[in-house]
């Protein structure tokens, strides 16, 4: 898979580099993996709303 792959690929002489290598592996696979929040946005269905935001963003920065 994609992580041998990585790990065949690295020659590594120093063995303080290869202990670093593996403890950041280690601390990564038991690292908590933190939720996103959810965000504010809301879907917009009416065409008018949408026309006049995207006519906003033109207004703003002009024609192209």
């Amino acid at each position: 898979m994609a992580t041998s792959t990585i790990v065949e690929k690295i020659r590594v002489n120093n063995p303080k580099v290869i202990e670093e290598y593996v403890a950041a592996m280690e601390s990564a696979a038991t690292a908590p993996i933190e939720t996103r929040k959810p965000t504010a946005a809301k879907q917009i269905t009416d065409a008018a709303e949408l026309k006049r935001i995207m006519m906003r963003g033109i207004e703003k920065w002009g024609k192209k």
